[in-house]
């Protein structure tokens, strides 16, 4: 298809899109069906030579989605694309008015738009609605549904038809309901079939035989689904995938439980052999690297929960490997650790850690099964169902929602106490403690209008779509006969962003050192040279950046840090229940916002330039950390992991350290996860690779690195990111 039809067939399935959409805005069950029936037609793309899963797509500028790449949440419009195709030469006069049609009509009735409409006062003046990267602020609302860990093991063990007669069963419960769930279902079957019948043709017109054969295995693999339930290791996966990029959702459950068992038998049983069962596996892989999902596409290995232990681990294997030759940025392979795991699978880990790929991220249920207990309030047996998703948030597999709908500069807060709008709370202040409580009570004024937020976009999200897929497969939705956001979940929570947390605790202990304590610095000049950014004031910096800073095990730093920590994440917990949310919690992760945010923040009593990258989560600032690793991980293990919903600790070691030294590497992370270390994100590294690819990034595209929880082509990132991973220690 060439641009100019492309473009035409885009602005017709548009119109199409949005006449379904008039036509049902009474009711929401039937809309959603109808409106997801189009797009899904329109969008769903055919398989590619070489391929052995059906299952790409493209993102329409006009559609339904959870989370969408134009930042969009539901219903959206991408007014942008809209008015670039406006420009068009090749459009007719028609084509540019049914454009101003579509611009006119969606104006309002985005599903983002709905839920900024019914903002309070105090969200409209002080949230940052702008670009994050452009516009300096504090509070940032995300219009997302994301953090959807769905098991798909009640579909592969009852197949599509299986759960057509459920939905039959229970429909007297919620007529509207059961019926917009039995169309989905319907829906599906008819993507397998539409499939099979493009995999038929292709296996026609194919000159290479053993590919013919693949795809009419494909087409038979699809024409089985659609009716009973997979049989087999290749029929559960493309299932399984197809209802994943179908609903939405990014991420990928604990995909060695689910699939496992299909794989053992398939291998023990002569069906495939491991080879095949290889490239099955990085093919699909594959298509998940082309979704381009950058800070999701997780899928979970290992871990106590599980229902079918010994089958999962042989399947986590093939995982690793296969994410071993592919040395690709996704899928955000993840591994949960415990005592006396299968040591094979840890052993297979760390020499595919080693290797350079950054995965599997490695996570230590020893900790983090306690810990969620705690954050959650729920019991073991729910809490060894903790899955991270994104950039390392937690939920509970299959039970609970916790869209990250929220990002908080904690940096830019404290700099406006102390020298912006709200300076007179520093001049003011007689002691440190006075000046701390001050800047958390400014801190926990934007926190209580972003968890507003967070329950305000549940609540905007429930009455205008009852999120179809997703209800399908969470279980109480299916059992409460609800809507997965109007009371269908088990647990409805969310989780904020927070970024400057370490910037901040090592400005707070220059100021109680430097300004309160020892009295060193004048507050007057303090904030002139931070204004400044330390222009003309060459006496200034190098006391801030003298100043004890976090990540060397010293107590001076350290304690200031797991106060402001503990602090942070309890005012953000205790905001759970002002809101009526089941939780709220706080994610201390990194997604490159560290770095986009510090670009339009001022310069830090830490001793950071203005408009430069912040610390990595609960690392270290960059480089601050000079007492080696032992000490770095013993601060890293005092801030608690039992009061928040996932934080990022990125670790780079030399090759050296994975080679050599793998002995000591062993022992050390060991020793770390024994004292309470809750996960590892590590990037192997030459010791001046990074240099090096900086001045010459032709040679290094398969340099790959973690940036916090995401890893990427380090030739791709932005300038400024470079030098933010160029600063931290590699050990």
């Amino acid at each position: 298809m060439d641009m100019q039809t492309s473009v035409h067939s885009v602005i017709d399935y548009m119109m199409d899109f949005t006449m379904i959409y008039d036509a049902n805005k009474n009711n929401i069950y039937l809309r959603e069906l109808k409106c997801l029936e189009k797009q899904i037609e329109f969008t769903a793309l055919p398989p590619r030579d070489g391929d052995l899963f059906v299952g790409r797509l493209m993102e329409a500028p006009i559609g339904f989605l959870p989370q969408n790449n134009c930042g969009g949440v539901g219903y959206y419009c991408d007014f942008n694309r809209l008015k670039t195709m406006l420009t068009l030469d090749s459009l007719s006069d028609e084509e540019k008015s049914k454009l101003n049609y579509l611009l006119e009509f969606w104006h309002g009735k985005t599903t983002n738009e709905k839920i900024y409409k019914k903002y309070t006062d105090a969200q409209k003046q002080n949230l940052t609605h702008g670009d994050m990267a452009v516009e300096p602020g504090s509070g940032f609302p995300l219009y997302r549904m994301s953090g959807a860990q769905m098991d798909p093991s009640k579909l592969l063990e009852k197949g599509i038809c299986g759960l057509q007669d459920e939905c039959r069963l229970q429909k007297e419960k919620n007529v509207s309901f059961y019926l917009a769930l039995e169309g989905v279902l319907s829906l599906l079957q008819k993507i397998c079939l539409n499939y099979a019948a493009q995999c038929r043709k292709l296996s026609a017109q194919c000159n290479d035989h053993i590919y013919r054969q693949h795809l009419r295995e494909m087409e038979v693999n699809l024409c089985h689904i659609a009716y009973y339930p997979p049989q087999t290791f290749w029929q559960a996966l493309q299932l399984a995938y197809l209802f994943f990029i179908f609903s939405g959702a990014y991420n990928y459950g604990r995909m060695d439980d689910y699939i496992g068992p299909f794989y053992a038998y398939d291998i023990d049983h002569n069906v495939i052999e491991n080879a095949f069962a290889l490239r099955l596996t990085k093919s699909l892989w594959s298509l998940i690297i082309e979704r381009k999902n950058t800070w999701d596409a997780r899928i979970i290995l290992g871990g106590k929960g599980r229902k079918y232990p010994e089958y999962a681990d042989r399947f986590a294997i093939l995982a690793i490997e296969t994410s071993r030759q592919m040395h690709d940025t996704l899928p955000q392979l993840t591994l949960r650790c415990y005592n006396n795991m299968n040591p094979e699978v840890y052993q297979k880990a760390l020499a595919s850690i080693g290797e350079g790929t950054t995965y599997p991220i490695l996570y230590n249920d020893e900790v983090n099964i306690l810990s969620v207990k705690n954050a959650f309030d729920v019991d073991t047996e729910t809490a060894e169902q903790y899955v991270p998703f994104g950039c390392g948030e937690y939920v509970i597999y299959n039970k609970s929602f916790g869209t990250p709908s929220g990002a908080i500069n904690l940096l830019h807060i404290l700099n406006d106490a102390i020298y912006g709008s709200k300076s007179y709370l520093f001049e003011k202040a007689d002691s440190f403690e006075q000046f701390y409580q001050s800047y958390l009570s400014e801190v926990e004024e934007m926190v209580f209008l972003l968890a507003q937020q967070e329950k305000l976009e549940y609540e905007v999200c429930a009455a205008d779509a009852p999120f179809l897929f997703y209800s399908l497969l969470f279980d109480d939705c299916f059992s409460r006969a609800k809507p997965i956001f109007s009371g269908g979940i088990r647990h409805l929570g969310g989780t904020l962003e927070t970024y400057g947390n370490i910037n901040v605790s090592d400005s707070l202990v220059a100021i109680k050192q430097l300004i309160f304590n020892k009295k060193m610095i004048p507050v007057n000049e303090l904030q002139d040279a931070l204004r400044r950014n330390f222009k003309n004031n060459a006496k200034i910096r190098p006391l801030l950046l003298n100043a004890p800073k976090y990540g060397n095990d010293a107590d001076e730093a350290d304690s200031i840090a797991v106060k402001f920590h503990e602090d942070l994440c309890g005012m953000i917990r205790n905001s759970a229940e002002k809101v009526g949310l089941d939780s709220y919690l706080a994610v201390i992760i990194n997604n490159g916002m560290n770095t986009v945010l510090g670009l339009t923040t001022g310069a830090s009593a830490d001793g950071r330039f203005a408009n430069t990258y912040m610390a990595n989560a609960n690392n270290p600032v960059g480089g601050m950390d000079k007492n080696g690793i032992t000490a770095m991980l013993n601060s890293l293990v005092k801030l608690r992991s039992d009061i928040h919903a996932g934080a990022v600790q990125n670790m780079r070691f030399s090759k050296e350290m994975f080679g050599s030294l793998i002995d000591k590497t062993k022992l050390l992370l060991n020793t770390y996860f024994l004292h309470g270390g809750s996960q590892t994100m590590i990037t192997v590294l030459g010791r001046d690779d990074l240099e090096k690819a900086i001045k010459n990034p032709t040679a290094y595209q398969n340099l790959i690195v973690r940036v916090g929880g995401f890893s990427v082509r380090f030739v791709d990132l932005d300038k400024a990111i470079q030098l933010e991973l160029l600063s931290r220690t590699l050990y």
